[in-house]
């Protein structure tokens, strides 16, 4: 059953990750469902990189470095859906 769980496991993290490097360098969400409501893809990849490396190396990490990488990489995933982007006024 652990063997189980370390696939999910990985394959979670690598999906997380691939998302979040593809996001950071394209600047488009991976996912189809969440592109309208994410409105920074920056902020959202680097959390999601985050996220995908805390999950990923869980098994190396210690408990109180594991936790805060994964906290703030929710964060920044929530954050990127709550920002929205600057509007360019037209009078400038």
């Amino acid at each position: 059953m652990g063997t189980v769980f370390l696939v999910i496991r990985f394959a979670l993290a690598l999906t997380f990750a691939a998302a979040g490097v593809l996001a950071l360098v394209t600047g488009r969400i991976a996912f189809s469902w969440l592109r309208r409501s994410v409105h920074r893809p920056g902020i959202w990849g680097a959390g999601a990189l985050l996220l995908g490396t805390a999950i990923g190396l869980q098994p190396v990490l210690p408990f109180e470095v594991q936790i805060p990488l994964m906290l703030v990489g929710l964060l920044l995933i929530g954050l990127s859906q709550l920002w929205w982007r600057r509007r360019v006024s037209e009078t400038d």
